[in-house]
């Protein structure tokens, strides 16, 4: 069997696995939703909908960020990024579901509700449903665009010789692109979560959002390019050049992870200084009972463990070690999100089994998503690559079809 056909093969087949999960995951999720589970399949359905759209609204500004910058850790996961961030059609299909939910998710969409509390009929010029519905459109509508246009800009990349100027227009359409994203996500945060209790506010809040898919995306990455020759591809379809920059990749882990500790921990600082009811009790309502638990985990494995792990040069240079950090900190994350959307509705800790199969569900068809995006992409070439680095020199390699590249 020819390398190309193997690959076809293999990742046809995780394809085939992935939406096999998604529906069987499905089913049972909408079979639960129909027999009395409607509150919990609704709040499964928002955190998971939140973790999966964060890696590839992630994924987007990453690849946005590579456009602008031209790093070598961004051509390393750039097939990955690309996949990822036209994924983003997929969560928008995914949406619709959570239309029908509004209702039951929302205190604000309740006419009771409002009626019975000044402060919620102040802020119904915002909060109501055909206007919410309203902005998720414009949000994903931008978003698909700039998915859609990056990849556009990342073709037409594809084409220039080495050596030669990249397409004007490059980075001013990538600095606007991380500019749009930067606000609509953080629109999208304060309408998909912090609006779960509408009396909360925080100026921070979506920027904490942003440094969580940011980091989901990359810990995806890294991840991905670590299960890459288990699926019968070597790692050189994703990158050809010596060595993968796995320093600059852990370098940049470090930092997400860095950036969201500091935020998350400047959010809660002022808040609990300030000593502010309506704003302290939504740490209050996180940290009572079993939720405290919850909330250690997520500062031990989304912050102080990765983070100490990393530091260490060492493990930066080593893809097996970075790809545990991504994976430990995707989970983290969706803990971290699960942690931000159940306490709004249950005072104890509550966990329910939709809680398990509803991620499943949407992870099956979001993989699916992935990977049918994946194998339409062709390998990076010599040519590509040596546009990104111009120190890299094509030369004829025996174990690899065209050419490879390496270091000046």
């Amino acid at each position: 069997m020819s390398r190309n056909s193997a690959f076809t093969s293999s990742y046809n087949r995780a394809l085939r696995i992935a939406l096999i999960v998604g529906v069987v995951a499905g089913l049972i999720s909408v079979a639960a939703f129909f027999l009395s589970e409607r509150a919990s399949f609704f709040q499964a359905y928002l955190f998971s909908f939140m973790f999966w759209t964060g890696i590839s609204l992630g994924s987007l500004a990453l690849l946005l960020t590579h456009i602008l910058t031209g790093n070598r850790w961004g051509l390393a996961i750039r097939r990955i990024t690309e996949a990822a961030a036209k994924n983003i059609w997929v969560m928008a299909v995914l949406f619709v579901p959570l239309i029908f939910g509004i209702p039951t998710l929302y205190a604000w969409a309740r006419p009771a509700f409002v009626a019975a509390n000044p402060t919620a009929q102040l802020q119904t010029w915002y909060l109501n449903v055909p206007f919410f519905i309203g902005r998720a459109v414009f949000y994903f509508l931008v978003w698909i665009l700039l998915a859609y246009f990056a990849n556009r800009f990342i073709a037409r990349r594809a084409r220039v010789a080495a050596g030669e100027p990249l397409p004007a227009g490059n980075q001013g359409f990538s600095s606007a692109g991380l500019i749009l994203y930067t606000l609509t996500m953080t629109f999208a945060a304060v309408d998909w979560t912090m609006s779960l209790q509408p009396f909360w506010s925080s100026s921070v809040y979506g920027l904490i959002v942003i440094m969580s898919q940011l980091m989901t995306a990359i810990a995806f990455g890294v991840l991905f390019l670590n299960l890459i020759p288990s699926l019968s591809l070597g790692k050189k379809w994703i990158y050809k050049t010596t060595p993968i920059p796995y320093r600059d990749l852990g370098a940049m882990m470090v930092t997400l992870i860095m950036s969201w500790a500091y935020l998350a921990y400047f959010q809660l600082l002022i808040m609990w200084a300030g000593n502010i009811p309506h704003e302290v009790t939504w740490y209050i309502a996180r940290t009572q009972g079993n939720w405290s638990f919850v909330a250690i985990f997520i500062a031990l494995f989304q912050f102080a463990i990765p983070f100490l792990i990393l530091i260490s040069s060492k493990a930066r240079h080593s893809l097996r070690v970075l790809a545990w950090m991504g994976g430990t900190l995707l989970f983290a994350n969706l803990v971290n999100v699960f942690w931000e959307v159940k306490p709004a509705f249950y005072s104890s800790f509550s966990i329910s089994w939709l809680d398990f199969t509803v991620p499943i569900a949407m992870g099956g068809f979001w993989v699916a998503g992935f990977l049918f995006a994946l194998i339409r992409r062709p390998a990076l070439t010599a040519l590509e690559e040596q546009a990104i680095d111009p120190t890299l020199q094509p030369v004829k390699s025996a174990v690899s079809d065209g050419l490879q590249l390496k270091p000046e």
